[in-house]
């Protein structure tokens, strides 16, 4: 396996549109709906987790943010394309905020890092371990997250085959997913070792990696099969809505063209390799 570590989920659409990728591991929602949208050839054949509080609005001490309106005139980076952007153009949207009450900057999460400390931005909008950093570094959580996900700003954490690739080989597909499955177990059986291991892989301690995983329900290989995630092969889980809602959501911010009808994200859901992951 040739693994490739990416920034954000925008460049795993780049990269399976290119044919330089064929497995999208943790792509936001965000991303996949633009990207079932623009007619990437991928399918969705399992999900991580609900992202929840996971990623998070953080703002600078110093900056004083403590209201939505005192984010006029600040500046907020996100990685664009993320599903972290979604949230944020949902937050200003519910919060009566235009981009020109707001300066929304596109980094990567390291560059976004790098910036924090130069002080050039007034608050961050991604996930950990860039989002733990900010937070260390001066930052404090301003919380979004509730609001957000009661007006529908639903957003999670998937995985993507290109579909060629899945078609003509669905046992590799199958054996990623009980892959994937057995690293769930472990972190949920030996939650301290998982999180050494993920620590030393983010550059973080721990401690600071298993604080940041307990942020996200991370959702058992069977469960996704329900009705109320991705539903079991042949039927249509809840998520095609929610991938359908964030398109038009999109489209309405002028991020993508346009949305296909709900059919077509359900079509795009594939959870036969699932289905077998778990036999």
């Amino acid at each position: 396996v040739n693994w490739i570590e990416v920034g954000s989920g925008a460049e795993i659409n780049t990269g399976v549109a290119a044919g330089s990728m064929d497995l999208g591991f943790g792509i936001g929602s965000s991303p996949t709906a633009a990207g079932i949208s623009q007619g990437i050839p991928y399918e969705v054949v399992a999900m991580m987790d609900n992202i929840g509080p996971a990623e998070e609005m953080t703002v600078r001490k110093s900056a004083n943010i403590k209201t939505p309106a005192d984010f006029k005139g600040k500046k907020v980076a996100t990685p664009f394309g993320s599903a972290s952007h979604f949230r944020l153009l949902g937050f200003l949207k519910t919060n009566g905020l235009t981009q020109s009450d707001v300066t929304v900057l596109d980094m990567r999460p390291d560059a976004m890092v790098a910036a924090w400390t130069r002080g050039d931005i007034d608050a961050g909008y991604v996930w950990s371990p860039a989002k733990s950093k900010l937070l260390a570094a001066g930052g404090e959580v301003f919380e979004t997250y509730k609001k957000l996900e009661a007006a529908g700003y639903v957003i999670a954490d998937l995985i993507v085959a290109r579909t060629p690739i899945a078609t003509g080989n669905p046992a590799i597909i199958t054996a990623m997913i009980k892959a994937y499955g057995r690293s769930l177990e472990m972190y949920r059986s030996k939650p301290d070792e998982a999180s050494a291991i993920v620590g030393k892989q983010a550059g973080v301690s721990a401690e600071v990696a298993k604080a940041d995983m307990a942020e996200y329900d991370f959702v058992p290989l069977k469960t996704q099969l329900t009705p109320t995630w991705l539903g079991a092969p042949g039927t249509q889980g809840k998520f095609a809505s929610v991938l359908k809602g964030t398109a038009d959501f999109l489209v309405e911010q002028k991020s993508i063209r346009k949305a296909p009808d709900e059919t077509a994200f359900a079509k795009a859901i594939n959870t036969s390799y699932l289905a077998k992951a778990v036999e």
